[in-house]
């Protein structure tokens, strides 16, 4: 015979994880979780930058920086520094 096994799935006695207010406990987590994402969701879209998003003056700089390594020549850089200025 099984003692304090009355059949009731892995809820045994009717109380989840063996203990009465582990229901409760297990459903505040999940409510706690779900509050975490929306704040952090809101955060993230008040937010004026995104992650993929680059600046004109990074645009510049990493312009800049080809140049002086000698990526690209002078007429390079000056049409790609004019389109940058047009997209501005």
């Amino acid at each position: 015979m099984m003692h304090g096994w009355n059949g009731g799935g892995w809820a045994q006695g009717g109380y989840a994880f063996g203990f009465p207010w582990g229901s409760l406990t297990m459903g505040l987590l999940a409510l706690a979780l779900i509050a975490l994402v929306i704040v952090q969701i809101v955060r993230m879209s008040r937010s004026g930058t995104r992650a993929f998003e680059v600046s004109k003056d990074k645009g510049l700089d990493i312009l800049t920086e080809r140049f002086a390594r000698g990526e690209i020549d002078a007429e390079a850089f000056r049409l790609m520094k004019a389109e940058l200025d047009a997209k501005a």
